[in-house]
C-alpha cells in the first residue's frame, strides 16, 4: 500500500547575511514555508530577490518531496540584475536527486516564463565551492545564456527533491547562495551569500610539500647562523 506523507518546514524564514548558522528541518505537518534572500547595493545597482519554498507532499515510498518555488527579484539601478540561479550550500541526508516537475506535455506543472533546471553538487560561483542543491536558468549552475528572472519578475515552478527521508527530518543549512548577471554600470556577475573566502581553494599536496621543504630549508639556514 502506498503511503502518502505531507511534510511542512520548521521556521518561516532563513536570511543571508545573518552571521549564523541558520537551517530549516522538514517535520511531520504541512504547508509551511521557507524562505531566504539577497539584499546588496553593487556598483549603482540594488541589488533585492528572494526565493519562497512551500513543500506541498511528500511521497515516504519513492522517497521524494515536492516543493513549491517562488522567485521574485525586485533588483533596480542601472544594469540588467538578472537572478540566474540560486542554491542551498547543505542538506541532510544526501540527495540523490532533484528536478524541475514536468507533465505529460513536458510543460512546467505550475506556469512561468523562465527553464529552470536542478543539479546536485554543483559548483556555482566559477570557483572551487561546490553547493548540495542549485536551481538554475541558463546554461549551467554558474549562469550563462542572459537567462534567469530580470528586474520586476516573479516566477514560480515546481521543485522534486529525491532521498531517504524515512527518518522523517531532513535539514536544509545556510548559507543560501544567489547568482546574479548583468549587474550594475559595469554588468558583471556576482555570486552572493558565500561565506568570506568561501570560493579559494585549499592548497594541494603540492603546495603544501613546497611550504614545508621552505620551512625545512629556513630551519637549517638559522642552525647554520
Amino acid at each position: 500500500m502506498k503511503i502518502r506523507r505531507k511534510l511542512g518546514l520548521v521556521a518561516a524564514s532563513a536570511l543571508l547575511f545573518s552571521g549564523g548558522a541558520n537551517a530549516v528541518n522538514i517535520v511531520d505537518s504541512e504547508g509551511d514555508t521557507f524562505s531566504f534572500g539577497w539584499s546588496d547595493f553593487i556598483d549603482g545597482a540594488t541589488i533585492n530577490a528572494t526565493v519562497t519554498f512551500v513543500l506541498s507532499e511528500f511521497d515516504i515510498d519513492a522517497g521524494s518531496a515536492v516543493f513549491e518555488v517562488t522567485a521574485v527579484n525586485s533588483s533596480s539601478g542601472p544594469g540588467l540584475n538578472r537572478l540566474v540561479a540560486f542554491g542551498i550550500d547543505t542538506i541532510t541526508p544526501e540527495l540523490d536527486g532533484a528536478s524541475i516537475t514536468l507533465n505529460n506535455s513536458g510543460v512546467r506543472t505550475i506556469g512561468g516564463n523562465v527553464d529552470w533546471s536542478a543539479s546536485l553538487d554543483s559548483n556555482m560561483s566559477g570557483g572551487f565551492r561546490r553547493i548540495d542543491l542549485c536551481v538554475w536558468a541558463g546554461s549551467n549552475c554558474t549562469g550563462g545564456s542572459n537567462s534567469g528572472i530580470g528586474e520586476g519578475v516573479r516566477d514560480v515552478f515546481e521543485l522534486t527533491l529525491t532521498g531517504d527521508f524515512s527518518g522523517g527530518s531532513s535539514t536544509f543549512a545556510e548559507p543560501y547562495i544567489g547568482r546574479f548577471q548583468i549587474v550594475g554600470r559595469a554588468g558583471q556577475s556576482y555570486t552572493l551569500g558565500e561565506p568570506p573566502g568561501g570560493s579559494v581553494p585549499e592548497p594541494g599536496p603540492l603546495a603544501l610539500l613546497g611550504v614545508g621543504l621552505a620551512a625545512l630549508a629556513m630551519r637549517r639556514r638559522r642552525k647554520a647562523v
